[in-house]
């Protein structure tokens, strides 16, 4: 990695003689002698021109920004660093047999891991200190450094310290240092392609492999580099054992790397108990007889000496494995597409399945190979063996196989965030995991979106709503029977900045023109679309109250999101397949209420809908700026919108990540009870904050799930993944759930504001069309006779009952309805519980009751005679929410 470093360095005071300097006294001569000097002079100044003019060499001026090495007086220091951004994590010196520093390694941090950096001493612009080297001149400058000589074993000081002691051979210098501090009776070196090995030809050396192919390999090279070094020297003396490491390490894994505990290694066991080298490295891939792996693919060679090219492209066998959830074999592929790296699992299941798509999925996948190939292909699939084993999942979030003491976590594409005990993988049938990793792939720093668009969010209620609820589903399985999946739908007129919205909490995971998903589909497509995004959140483009359909079948939708399960299907055989499952909060946004798109699609909106997916107006009471709250420092809520969305579409999909990576610290050091039971407290004070006394059940039902969403943002907050003031999420969560509390109508059961609500629509639809008004009934009958009564027109049709003109409680005339009992069942509380909505209406005032506990009155009605109907008064009209903005908007 090519650093360039300015360093102001401090100015250079020169010493001053304390009295000039006389010159040296010139020797004594006489005149003539001086005239015969200069003629000799300038007879040999002459000839020495002539030489030059005739080619000789000139001397090169030195380049000052080339370093020349020079040798040290002190090792380097970390301080020495300083002025590095970021500075290095350790330093590592290599010192020659008499401990002098010859050139060193930096650690430093880089994209999550780690960069070497080579550090030489020497002069460089006149300036002469340890200096950084370019990565391309690294081997020139460490060439030098070293004399020209082999590179020296790093430790070697240490090992000609203790001719005695057994010696661990590594790859890795900070590798090497943990280790020595682990096995103090051990002398701990490292060495590479073209260290001097001379030194280990009398010793008794362990070598000590990176896990993996690419370590294994090394670790051979190295055993018989030090052989051919004994047999140069005659030295019988050494003896050369290795490792044997678990086969399910993750690739380059060595003790410096994590906690050897936590899969289990005992380092100090190890050491002490080597085996030959002919057992501690095996090949990592047995290959089926005939096939070979060639710099051009894939190669077979039968019995019959012919050679088959099978693919064009060649590929490595990284391990077997088999799929958590039905123990499925497959084989993980790994190979390079235009500098791109492809990681493939074929499930052996699918080589002799009929109908496989596997060899399509190949071939989208970027392996090249004929079609007459094909067969041969899957045979080597089907017959390859690897040493190396690997877990494989089909689903993403929390990977069960961990536990929580460990806990891994799966992102859509495959990325895993966590340490657990072995590596896992990614695959699911028909899932392109490269494009799901695509949409998630994150954009910008952490650091850049909290600044960017975090910030921002802070005061608006909306906002930051959005984002805490983009943080929840990990949690859910966490929480398990503390919380219910839920999700929440913001509705308003267009140019509020609902997109804005939909982008501000897209960001939190991945990039917003990619995340969103079109709520268009089977209820398959929306039960894979859930398993996709498990523990993720599932995210809707926004709702539009048209004809296709699925608005109708909404409601079973968001009860089977909210269930966390999906429904029971047939597979092979007539047996079941497995129910999927998932664990998302979900959103959406649109121009209509919940309740307007279902119903005008034919649905019915339940109670139970609005408990699971709650609808919040857009814009705030009393804002001016549509669905903010506040623009900040812009000079219009259309410049802050615009801004924002540009920001969300630079920087996304950090934070997510960086939460459950801090998530997964805090369950390893705290324990999943721990989270549990903060949590239990903090939902506790937001109720007592926020729900009124007296408040229905569903009430505290919704407002449960709030205190979860406004507790996820403040662990945020504790985590450093969002930059708010303490008790920011809970004043925007809470402002939000308070709108909703104000437009919901009133403190009761849902389904009895529901109940009112129908029937009032009911009359206000068809009050004169389905009523058959009373004194116009009577008068035709009290006239005419009963000849005229039969001859009576009305002009209503499909008759529910009578109306009837009544005098108010304040004295105004106002219609009164009557209607019978099959009526009242089967057309104005059509899809809902008729004896709860009697109730519900008596309960608001606008139902005149029979005598005890009857919800129904004798009534004489012309041309009927006395029988009993719910009597349905004037203030049916004003009763509970008449006033509600949910109806307002319904027209």
């Amino acid at each position: 990695m090519a650093t360039t470093n300015v360093v102001q360095l401090p100015p250079r005071t020169i010493a001053t003689p304390s009295r000039p300097m006389a010159p040296p006294p010139a020797p004594a001569h006489h005149a003539d002698e001086d005239l015969d000097d200069r003629a000799v002079n300038a007879s040999r100044k002459k000839n020495a021109n002539a030489k030059r003019s005739q080619g000789a060499p000139k001397e090169k001026t030195p380049d000052p920004s080339k370093l020349n090495p020079t040798m040290p007086a002190t090792s380097p220091t970390l301080a020495d660093f300083g002025f590095m951004s970021p500075g290095p994590a350790s330093i590592h010196v290599y010192n020659d047999a008499n401990s002098r520093p010859l050139f060193g390694i930096l650690r430093v941090p880089e994209d999550g891991g780690f960069q070497r950096q080579v550090i030489v001493h020497g002069t460089r612009h006149g300036i002469e200190r340890w200096h950084l080297v370019d990565s391309a001149d690294a081997k020139d400058a460490i060439g030098k450094a070293v004399h020209g000589g082999k590179v020296p074993l790093y430790g070697l000081d240490r090992l000609l310290a203790r001719p005695d002691a057994p010696v661990l051979y590594m790859f890795d210098e900070y590798g090497a240092d943990v280790a020595q501090e682990m096995l103090p009776d051990h002398v701990v070196v490292s060495g590479a392609n073209e260290t001097c090995l001379d030194p280990l030809s009398a010793r008794a050396v362990t070598i000590w492999p990176d896990a993996g192919e690419a370590g294994t390999n090394a670790a051979i090279e190295a055993a018989d580099a030090i052989k051919k070094v004994r047999y140069s020297t005659g030295e019988s003396r050494g003896q050369t054992l290795g490792i044997d490491l678990p086969d399910n390490l993750p690739d380059g894994w060595n003790p410096a790397v994590s906690d050897p505990e936590q899969f289990g290694i005992d380092i100090a066991s190890l050491a002490r108990n080597p085996v030959p080298t002919e057992q501690a490295f095996r090949p990592f891939v047995i290959m089926p007889h005939g096939y070979k792996m060639s710099k051009t693919g894939l190669v077979f060679k039968g019995d019959d000496d012919v050679t088959h090219q099978v693919t064009k492209t060649p590929f490595r066998v990284v391990a077997e494995s088999d799929l958590a959830e039905n123990g499925a074999a497959g084989v993980i592929l790994r190979w390079q597409n235009r500098g791109q790296t492809v990681e493939f699992v074929a499930l052996r299941g699918q080589i002799s399945a009929r109908g496989s798509s596997l060899t399509k999925e190949l071939r989208e996948n970027k392996m090249l190979f004929p079609e007459s190939m094909a067969r041969l292909l899957l045979d080597f699939l089907g017959t390859v063996e690897a040493r190396k084993f690997i877990r494989t999942v089909n689903t993403v979030g929390w990977d069960q196989g961990s536990g929580w003491e460990r806990p891994l976590f799966v992102m859509p594409g495959g990325d895993v965030v966590g340490s657990g005990h072995s590596e896992i993988r990614f695959a699911a049938p028909n899932v392109n995991a490269a494009k799901e990793r695509l949409k998630y792939t994150p954009s910008g720093t952490l650091d850049e979106w909290q600044e960017y668009v975090a910030a921002r969010a802070a005061g608006n209620s909306r906002l930051v709503l959005g984002i805490c609820l983009a943080l929840t589903s990990p949690l859910l399985k966490v929480l398990g029977s503390v919380i219910e999946a839920g999700g929440v739908h913001i509705w308003g007129g267009n140019g509020l900045g609902k997109s804005t919205y939909s982008h501000v909490l897209t960001s939190v995971w991945g990039d917003p023109r990619k995340l969103m998903t079109e709520l268009d589909g089977t209820k398959t497509g929306f039960e894979n679309a859930a398993e996709l995004a498990s523990c993720i959140g599932l995210f809707l483009e926004e709702l539009k109250n048209d004809d296709k359909g699925i608005n109708k079948e909404i409601g079973r939708i968001i009860y089977m999101w909210a269930n966390r399960k999906g429904g029971l299907r047939s597979g092979p055989n007539i047996a079941l397949r497995e129910t999927k499952e998932f664990d998302i909060m979900f959103c959406s946004t649109g121009e209509y209420h919940l309740k307007t798109v279902i119903e005008t699609s034919g649905g019915t909106y339940t109670g139970g809908i609005e408990a699971r997916m709650t609808s919040i107006k857009a814009e705030p009471d009393g804002s001016g700026y549509g669905l903010l709250d506040t623009i900040h420092d812009a000079h219009t809520s259309k410049a802050f919108v615009d801004r924002m969305k540009d920001d969300c579409e630079c920087y996304h999909g950090t934070a997510g990540r960086h939460f459950v990576a801090r998530l997964i610290e805090d369950l390893t050091q705290t324990g999943r009870e721990s989270i549990r039971q903060w949590f239990a407290e903090s939902i506790e004070l937001f109720i007592d904050d926020y729900v009124p006394a007296g408040a229905d059940k569903m009430i505290h039902r919704v407002a449960k799930r709030f205190a979860v969403m406004a507790t996820v943002g403040e662990l945020a907050l504790e985590y450093g993944t969002l930059p708010w003031a303490k008790g920011e999420a809970f004043r925007g969560v809470g402002a939000c759930f308070q709108s909703w509390l104000a437009d919901r109508g009133g403190l009761g059961a849902r389904e009895d504001i529901l109940a009112v609500q129908q029937v009032r629509r009911f009359i206000e639809q068809h009050r004169f069309s389905r009523f058959e008004d009373v004194d116009a009934a009577r008068t035709a009958i009290g006239t005419t006779g009963k000849e005229g009564a039969d001859c009576y027109l009305s002009n209503v049709r499909d008759a529910v009952g009578f109306r009837e003109l009544t005098r108010d409680s304040d004295g105004t005339e106002a219609y009164s309805y009557y209607v019978q009992a099959e009526q009242w069942k089967n057309a104005v509380c059509k899809g809902i519980d008729s004896t709860r909505a009697a109730k519900a209406v008596r309960d608001a005032g606008a139902l005149q009751t029979g005598a005890g506990r009857n919800l129904t009155m004798k009534k004489m009605i012309p041309g009927v005679g006395k029988v009993r109907v719910y009597v349905i008064t004037p203030a049916i009209m004003r009763a509970g929410d008449a006033d509600d903005a949910d109806d307002d908007d319904q027209e």
